[in-house]
């Protein structure tokens, strides 16, 4: 047996209390007539007590709390097999984790803000494959194509600037990265959203572009950073002060470079988003952009479906609370003629 709303069951210490509180309440009326009024004016004025009846109602009571508690944690046995296909788009989140996203030109700096967006965006992928690629010097595949949002939300909790080799910003290899992780597909369409502050060493990003366009792969680019004073990258001594980097003894100012990602959006007729230093919506761009495009299926199975059976319970838990009101609670006593008399 499953339970829809288990913590209900909780409820069902109530069900002894009850019980006491009903037949407490009976021996205190009892107690009470007795105090005011001689045991012979008792028995001629009032109804008989019966004990048998007060705890035959009580018993009553408490059963249809017990049935009514039992059907409100909702019960489920006996299943039925439903054929469950999950639709989708192929989505790969490619994500710069070099040194200049750690730049505090947004709060807290780009790469936390571009993991709490990507956050965003996995609201709106319901049914989606998506994976995650984090790059650098060099790309790693962090989450391969998963519907399982669970884990890639605790894989992308644990990212940071070392998630990746270090020694430059290769958003080539990570676009052909990406189109290597996705089998192509012609049932369905497949994206990659790039989140970096555009700057590259001559990994040819523009020919990996292309290569994602003969795909049909569109590449969404989404831009971080100050387009024109930039932000210098911070860095942390074991000691803990705080410093900059620095190039030939001057420190390193890092740009965000718009045109090489409105290139790459534009050769695969994707779109580019600069974000710069603003808030932006990640959801919104999944909705303006990815939301139309085909979806085809990416898994079916069997699934077993409980049925829900608290009406076994709910019934006879009324029929018997209809019964409780049905039985008096005293009897009524026998008098003689004489005793009607007087």
């Amino acid at each position: 047996m499953r339970w829809g709303f288990p913590t209900a069951l909780f409820a069902l210490w109530l069900v002894p209390l009850i019980g006491f509180l009903l037949v407490r309440a009976h021996f205190k009326r009892r107690d009470a007539a007795q105090r005011f009024v001689e045991q012979p004016m008792v028995e001629r004025l009032l109804p008989a007590f019966d004990t048998t009846r007060v705890w035959l109602k009580a018993i009553l009571v408490m059963t249809a709390v017990t049935l009514l508690i039992v059907a409100i944690a909702r019960p489920r046995f006996g299943f039925d097999l439903k054929e469950i296909s999950s639709r989708g788009v192929d989505l790969f989140v490619l994500l710069d984790v070099s040194r200049s996203m750690l730049a505090e030109d947004v709060k807290p700096n780009r790469l936390e803000r571009a993991k709490s967006d990507i956050l965003d965006l996995l609201q709106k992928l319901e049914g989606d494959r998506v994976g995650l690629i984090v790059f650098a010097g060099a790309p790693v595949v962090q989450v391969p194509l998963t519907t399982d949002q669970g884990f890639f939300k605790i894989a992308l909790d644990d990212v940071d600037s070392d998630s990746a080799p270090r020694g430059g910003t290769l958003i080539g290899d990570a676009i052909r990265k990406a189109l290597e992780s996705m089998e192509a597909r012609s049932d369905r369409d497949q994206a990659i959203v790039l989140i970096t502050d555009g700057g590259d060493q001559d990994s040819f990003p523009a020919e990996a572009a292309k290569q994602a366009a003969e795909r049909n792969v569109r590449i969404i680019t989404v831009g971080l950073g100050d387009v024109s004073e930039g932000a210098r990258i911070p860095q942390r001594a074991e000691s803990g002060g705080l410093s900059f980097v620095q190039h030939e003894g001057q420190e390193v100012w890092s740009r965000m470079d718009e045109s090489l990602l409105e290139q790459m959006a534009t050769t695969t007729q994707g779109a580019y988003v600069p974000a710069q230093t603003l808030s932006y919506d990640l959801g919104q761009i999944y909705d303006d952009q990815l939301a139309k495009l085909t979806q085809g299926d990416i898994s079916t199975e069997q699934r077993k479906r409980y049925r829900e059976q608290f009406q076994m319970f709910a019934i006879p838990a009324f029929l018997l609370l209809l019964l409780d009101m049905w039985i008096p609670g005293y009897r009524r006593r026998q008098t003689s003629d004489r005793e009607a008399i007087l």
